[in-house]
């Protein structure tokens, strides 16, 4: 019988010598929120730059001034930027807490592959009440559907 830390668990947090260590469940969740959050703060700041740009101009907001201006280079950097890291194996939320995304033989996840998991994968993941991101948590490589799909870990930078 395992102790209070168990040998699945102690599998979990070990470097495979093939693929680095594996991110933890809990820091992928918090790379999951950020991914969301990230994006509802620039359509946020899009809205309030098109909003007080209207309000300042006395009339309807039609973001045609600078704020508008502003909100769309905003979105069009973040969205620049998100590509970018795509071809780079991660994104932003997975940037921002330093993991990445790897294929079995350890090369980094190139665009395709970032743009069939993120969008594919990962809606098969949460297609039967998010049992593929529930799988997460009882692998033992921390892989959920999505990654078991394209053959990819999500793995310490």
């Amino acid at each position: 019988m395992p102790g209070p830390s168990g040998a699945h668990s102690a599998a979990r947090t070990s470097t495979n010598p093939a693929l680095g260590r594996l991110a933890t469940p809990g820091k992928r969740l918090g790379a999951y929120v950020l991914d969301a959050v990230i994006p509802l703060g620039v359509f946020w700041f899009m809205f309030m730059s098109v909003f007080i740009d209207g309000a300042l101009g006395g009339g309807e907001p039609t973001g045609g001034g600078v704020g508008g201006l502003i909100a769309w280079g905003v979105l069009a950097a973040y969205c620049i930027m998100a590509l970018m890291l795509f071809t780079r194996g991660t994104t932003p939320g997975k940037h921002l807490l330093h993991m990445r995304i790897i294929k079995e033989n350890g090369a980094d996840a190139g665009f395709w592959t970032m743009l069939g998991r993120e969008w594919i994968g990962k809606w098969i993941s949460g297609l039967i009440f998010s049992l593929g991101y529930v799988w997460i948590l009882i692998d033992k490589e921390n892989q959920g559907w999505h990654d078991k799909i394209l053959a990819t870990y999500v793995v310490e930078s």
